[in-house]
């Protein structure tokens, strides 16, 4: 009896194999390119040159899953939706109404509960620290109230959905520090229950290092139930990834996935629960389990946040939300006053060129650019994208000029020519 035994075990656990693996390659082979072009195509015949515009630039910023084989397409800086069905011809559905705009620069877009969610953002002068929802009976955008939320909430600097919570770290217009080159350095961490959208905090800190607390601006972002990945194009043709685990915060670069390249159209990423799924341009399937890998470059944002905490008892909490609405009104009164104000984004880019026009006709180090621009202390892809942005943005303001220079003796070094 024994052979028996055992052949009908090796039999069993064959079959617990073959199962797994054809659930696995189930979902693999059904992973759908995202034709980009083909799409772009689709869209353009709508009309909308906004969209058409920044399309190749904005668009795997702007999208987010429903499943594997739907997507919505909300670009930056407006208030346009479209429900995109995957395939060898993908089809486009144009969702809203008009044309809107909004200020939603780097918002978190997200689907819960079958609806589309934008959540905070930012526009050329203005940031945003609001929830708004897509009702597709109206076809519009609608602003979703939340109940508790902070008065003096000014902008939000991170989050993310994990479960039926929105996690989430505020800035705060209550507290305006004139000595830091970001000026208001009050932040809080809570999250916000979508099952009846109200907020709950948890701690409050200060901090004059904003590169710390958020997640840099990436080429690619791909959204999932467990995970995020953010993608970054790199000079080589090639990209790069990182890694959010929404279960714990945890930030991480995914060297495998970076040594393959990732070619728009042409391969395409799915993650369900924290396998990974990565369809290569050549067509075939390669995965990784995430919670296997060792993580490159860890830094996790809740521990971050919890660094400095301070402890924000229910009555001190009531306090601050009262002071905080007192300290909104009086800003909306000051600014009808003088609509004009300058942005601390454009106070921070004059400190520069003072900086700048002092070093006029000088070349300064790479380094010493870096540690101007506050950056210094970034990852070396957020580095060179926020330099670039930079001395585009000052050379563009016309009040001074950067110019990039190679060491003529060892060209792979780089300074900068001031005029």
């Amino acid at each position: 009896m024994a052979p028996k035994i055992f052949y009908y075990t090796q039999m069993k656990e064959l079959i617990i194999v073959l199962l797994i693996l054809e659930t696995s390659i189930g979902l693999s082979q059904s992973m759908k390119n995202i034709d980009k072009q083909k799409i772009f195509q689709e869209i353009k015949s709508n009309g909308d040159e906004d969209v058409s515009r920044n399309f190749h630039f904005d668009f795997y910023r702007s999208i987010v899953f429903e499943n594997d084989s739907i997507v919505y397409y909300n670009p930056e800086g407006t208030l346009h939706l479209y429900k995109i069905i995957l395939s060898e011809y993908p089809s486009v559905l144009k969702l809203s109404k008009g044309r809107f705009h909004g200020h939603n620069f780097d918002r978190l877009l997200f689907f819960y509960n079958n609806i589309i969610y934008s959540y905070g953002g930012s526009g050329l002068f203005n940031v945003n620290p609001y929830l708004i929802y897509f009702d597709s009976t109206k076809h519009e955008w609608i602003e979703q109230k939340i109940t508790n939320y902070p008065f003096d909430s000014r902008n939000v600097i991170n989050s993310w959905v994990i479960g039926d919570t929105l996690k989430v770290l505020l800035n705060h217009w209550s507290e305006y520090d004139k000595t830091s080159s970001y000026s208001y350095t009050k932040y809080s961490f809570g999250f916000i229950d979508l099952r009846n959208f109200e907020y709950h905090p948890e701690i409050t800190f200060s901090s004059d290092s904003y590169s710390d607390l958020f997640i840099p601006p990436s080429d690619y972002i791909f959204d999932f139930k467990e995970f995020t990945l953010f993608g970054y194009k790199e000079d080589n043709g090639r990209s790069s990834f990182s890694c959010l685990d929404k279960r714990n915060g945890d930030f991480f670069q995914v060297p495998k996935l970076n040594k393959i390249r990732f070619v728009e159209g042409e391969s395409s990423l799915y993650i369900t629960e924290s396998t990974l799924f990565f369809k290569r341009p050549e067509g075939r399937i390669d995965t990784m389990n995430l919670d296997q890998e060792v993580p490159f470059m860890k830094k996790n944002f809740i521990n971050k946040f919890y660094i400095n905490r301070t402890n924000i008892p229910t009555r001190v909490t009531l306090v601050v939300f009262l002071i905080g609405g007192v300290g909104v009104a009086l800003f909306l009164i000051k600014k009808k006053i003088n609509p004009n104000k300058e942005t601390e984004y454009q106070l921070f880019l004059k400190d520069i060129e003072k900086e700048l026009i002092s070093e006029k006709g000088s070349l300064i180090s790479k380094n010493k650019i870096e540690t101007l621009f506050q950056i210094d202390n970034l990852g070396y892809d957020s580095k060179k994208r926020k330099r670039s942005k930079l001395i585009r943005e000052i050379n563009e303001r016309g009040k001074v000029n950067i110019e990039k220079v190679k060491e003529l003796n060892d060209r792979r070094y780089i300074n900068y020519r001031i005029s």
